[in-house]
């Protein structure tokens, strides 16, 4: 006598079918990928010591996920064997019957009062120590995430505007000129760029930020000589902008051979989140002239998280 058991792929949530099989708890699986904005591929960026953050919800509830305090703000860091990243978290999240939610951010930070709504962003005045703020939503598609199935496939995306000038020299530049540093800030007064603010892990939104006359600067480790031909891309991290009103709301200064020129960043220009904008410059001797900008894919180009 034989006997036939045949399960559903439909149901991943079928408490009956749960019981039956005697299924235990089982400690839940995440796989992190940065999806590029103009891409459908996925590309790895982080490397062992990342650590991020998860906020552990119930699907059906929206609530912390089996009412347990510690899965509000779970520290999960990264660890590379053999070339293929895990995840650590602490605590570890384990899976019952019912569906969870999960979503990330990037850096962790350790909060008393974590809010996933709030989670503080800040520009830093030297551009190289800004954080590359992310948040992470589970991929959809993927079937219910519980102790039938407990691996999330998360979706990490970049929070924050990324700016890349590229200079080169026009045909009537006479000399030698070296590139020392770029800055990026409010005019006098102004208040079109924000430098800290407060991100939604659900959707990657920075609210609750007022412009100040701050800046961040970028200062080079040696000088950049300037070509006929584009050099190497300098970048900076900025919070996500659509208030630039009039020209030169927002200032982007270039230290040449000690002196500062200032290029006035053009009204109605709006920077977006996860978005690359690379500005093609021209230097004549005398000033900063802009040949063009695009938008592309924001790719890990120096190195990894």
């Amino acid at each position: 006598m034989f006997t036939t058991v045949i399960f559903s792929c439909t149901n991943d949530y079928d408490p009956v079918l749960i019981e039956n099989l005697g299924m235990k708890e089982r400690p839940l699986t995440i796989i992190t990928k940065v999806l590029t904005t103009k891409s459908p591929n996925f590309i790895q960026e982080f490397t062992g010591g990342s650590v991020i953050g998860l906020h552990v919800v119930s699907e059906n509830t929206g609530n912390i996920y089996d009412s347990n305090p510690d899965y509000k703000n779970v520290r999960a860091e990264a660890c590379l064997t053999d070339n293929k990243l895990s995840w650590q978290q602490s605590p570890e999240i384990y899976l019952h019957e019912e569906p969870v939610m999960v979503y990330a951010y990037y850096p962790y930070q350790w909060q008393v009062n974590f809010d996933p709504e709030n989670i503080p962003v800040r520009i830093s005045a030297d551009a190289s120590l800004t954080k590359d703020y992310m948040y992470g939503i589970q991929a959809s598609g993927q079937r219910a995430v519980n102790q039938v199935s407990p691996v999330a496939l998360l979706n990490m995306n970049h929070t924050l505007s990324l700016l890349s000038f590229q200079i080169r020299l026009t045909p009537e530049a006479k000399g030698c000129f070296l590139l020392n540093a770029i800055q990026i800030g409010n005019k006098a007064g102004g208040t079109a760029l924000c430098f800290r603010g407060m991100m939604n892990i659900k959707t990657g939104n920075i609210g609750g930020c007022a412009g100040t006359n701050a800046s961040t600067r970028l200062k080079l480790d040696s000088p950049n000589m300037l070509k006929t031909i584009p050099g190497e891309s300098l970048q900076l991290m900025v919070i996500p902008t659509s208030r630039i009103r009039s020209d030169g709301d927002v200032e982007a200064l270039f230290t040449i051979n000690g002196k500062t020129f200032k290029y006035k960043i053009p009204a109605g220009t709006k920077w977006e989140k996860g978005q690359r904008y690379i500005y093609n410059l021209f230097f004549n001797g005398k000033a900063i002239t802009l040949d063009n900008v695009s938008t592309s894919e924001w790719l890990p180009i120096e190195k990894n998280l």
